[in-house]
């Protein structure tokens, strides 16, 4: 934990997130549109307005959102909801290592303060697609959207606030740092062995899925590898920093450390889903080509009765994708079982709108929960994989993505819940997310690009820290801009 928390608020331009800001404890001061209180416990700006029913002049408080322009607000929302998100996010790894170093039953209380700071969060994100979702919407729904979005970052820095000073007391890294350096090194040691486990099973890996299937679980591999080099880095100037006494710099290395860490181990789980999801999918192409056969045996039927004309197109492709899954199964070649499945489920898509037209609800019902577990497989894969991209990439990646990327969350959490009771529903929903998902990876990626060029080498930048936006003290955030954490450090060589 760190005596004050350090937060760098990135400058939406276009579509691309620039520059650092500092923020106050308690005030959060936005580039040319004034200033928002954040702290619960400080007093809002004033203003005497007329109230014409009373005659006489009042003193009303008067919320200064209302003063600003929707164009200000909407980039206030997003300037906030990427400092949120970044702020929950280093919270939770400053967690992961206090918890292994004081166990559960320590840390349970500022477990709590990130749950509710998680779910203020995800409502400022519903709240965005609604927005985003709303192109025609009146000009004072999107200001009232806005100003909820920004109410609710608020809450997200109050509640991580709440209780940092205990925290900061639990976890004393000025006063001794050796046990967190200590934690750090085992860390990474259990790190570096789930590694070479995933980098071992690349090879059987390799031989029964093509390159495509595996783009994904190289590019973590290679990024992992990066991480623990940047551990290693920080864990080397933490350790001369203690012996040299010098704690503070030990501090700083060491969260730089245990961010690293976290991104790492955040990798070696996606890899080992990975091959789960890949395991999964193979077995499952052959009840997939299953049902899709019945279905296309039904679309016949039912287009030679002349029910149903605009089936010509879907049963062609439907046909043409079961051909291809037999091909590659029957080939012995390298597949993607990802992909072979996501084509199967494209034909069942074509043929079920025509076909949902002359089936009752009963039937609809009983053919989506047949599709269900196929879509679900699918849009946990898409979502993860774009998840790790965006996680990977964050400091360059804006408010819209992450939109994207939390909606598409939301949509296959849903879609698992009501799988049972609402097939029909789960199955749109499962769709939805694979959709979103792919949106957010392609607009991080767009904006990756150009904050690693605009970075001209850019740096590993690292958060660190338990607690929200305020970072009194006036003191300026060392490394990459766009992020928010404490003691971050460029390191050269890794985006």
């Amino acid at each position: 934990m760190v005596p004050e928390t350090l937060f760098t608020l990135p400058v939406a331009t276009g579509a691309v997130i620039v520059g650092p800001l500092i923020i106050g404890a308690a005030i959060l001061a936005l580039i040319g549109v004034g200033a928002v209180y954040l702290s619960g416990g400080k007093k809002r700006t004033r203003r005497f307005i007329q109230d014409p029913s009373s005659g006489p002049q009042q003193q009303l408080e008067r919320d200064p959102l209302d003063q600003k322009s929707t164009e200000e607000l909407r980039l206030q929302a997003g300037e906030l909801l990427v400092a949120a998100d970044n702020a929950v996010q280093s919270s939770d790894q400053e967690l992961l290592f206090a918890s292994a170093s004081y166990g559960d039953e320590q840390v349970a209380p500022f477990q709590q303060d990130l749950d509710q700071a998680r779910r203020h969060l995800s409502e400022s994100f519903r709240l965005q697609q609604q927005v985003d979702s709303s192109d025609g919407a009146q000009d004072s729904t999107s200001r009232d959207l806005y100003k909820k979005i920004i109410k609710n970052c608020e809450q997200v820095n109050e509640t991580l606030q709440s209780h940092k000073d205990q925290f900061d007391q639990l976890r004393d890294l000025e006063r001794d740092p050796g046990p967190a350096l200590k934690e750090l090194v085992d860390q990474q040691h259990k790190l570096q062995g789930r590694r070479e486990r995933a980098e071992s099973a690349l090879a059987g890996l390799a031989e029964r899925y093509n390159d495509d299937a595996l783009r994904q679980y190289r590019d973590n591999l290679q990024q992992s590898a990066a991480s623990l080099q940047a551990v290693e880095e920080s864990r080397a100037q933490a350790s001369a920093a203690i012996d040299q006494a010098n704690t503070a710099e030990a501090v700083v290395a060491l969260h730089s450390g245990e961010q690293a860490a976290a991104d790492a181990q955040r990798l070696m789980e996606s890899m080992e889903e990975a091959e789960e999801r890949l395991k999964s999918a193979a077995k499952n192409i052959d009840v997939g080509v299953a049902q899709t056969e019945q279905d296309l045996a039904q679309a016949k039927a039912t287009y030679q009765a002349g029910q149903a004309p605009e089936l010509a197109g879907p049963i062609a492709a439907a046909e043409t994708a079961v051909s291809q899954a037999k091909r590659a199964l029957d080939s012995g070649e390298r597949i993607d079982p990802l992909e072979l499945l996501q084509r199967l489920e494209l034909a069942h898509r074509e043929l079920d709108a025509p076909l949902n037209s002359v089936r009752d609800r009963q039937a609809q019902d009983r053919r989506a929960r047949e599709m269900l577990q196929h879509e679900l497989l699918t849009a946990r894969h898409q979502v993860q994989s774009s998840l790790d991209f965006l996680r990977s990439r964050r400091y360059g990646v804006s408010s819209t993505a992450r939109t994207r990327m939390a909606e598409a969350e939301r949509c296959v959490t849903e879609a698992q819940t009501i799988g049972d009771s609402q097939p029909s529903r789960a199955v749109e929903l499962a769709q939805q997310a694979k959709t979103l998902a792919v949106q957010a990876a392609q607009i991080a990626e767009r904006e990756a690009a150009t904050a690693q060029m605009q970075s001209m080498g850019g740096g590993y930048g690292t958060g660190g820290g338990f607690g929200g936006f305020g970072y009194p003290g006036g003191h300026r955030p060392m490394g990459y801009g766009g992020g928010f954490g404490y003691g971050r450090r460029r390191r050269r060589g890794f985006f």
